[in-house]
């Protein structure tokens, strides 16, 4: 007799709700450490944030972190900050450095000479 289709047995790493808490963590840490990863160094700079080697560190120290604690652990509750703070404050910050940013607020990149 084949066993019953139930979620834990169509989708192996989805069996209770903490589970796919941790994946969708997990998913965000690597979000934010993949972003910070590919982003070039001059745009930290330009907009007044962490090093790029500051935030690919945190975020990578801290997405392991994940894989051998636990999002639970006390590395993780702060990982989870760390991408939090990454996403909501530092990406859009970097995005409107490259001129990518949404209009209306942000940095923004200067037209004409530069100020002496």
């Amino acid at each position: 007799m084949l066993p019953l289709a139930t979620f834990p047995n169509l989708f192996p790493g989805f069996a209770s709700p903490f589970e796919i808490i941790w994946w969708v963590l997990l998913a965000l840490k690597l979000v934010a450490l993949v972003d910070a990863a590919f982003r070039p160094r001059a745009v930290f700079l330009a907009a007044d944030k962490l090093t790029k080697p500051g935030w690919v560190l945190i975020l990578g120290v801290f997405s392991l972190s994940q894989l051998f604690q636990g999002w639970l652990s006390f590395f993780g509750l702060i990982g989870i900050a760390a991408a939090g703070v990454y996403l909501v404050d530092a990406r859009p910050a970097l995005r409107a450095a490259t001129g990518r940013g949404r209009g209306g607020w942000g940095i923004r990149r200067r037209r004409g000479p530069r100020p002496l």
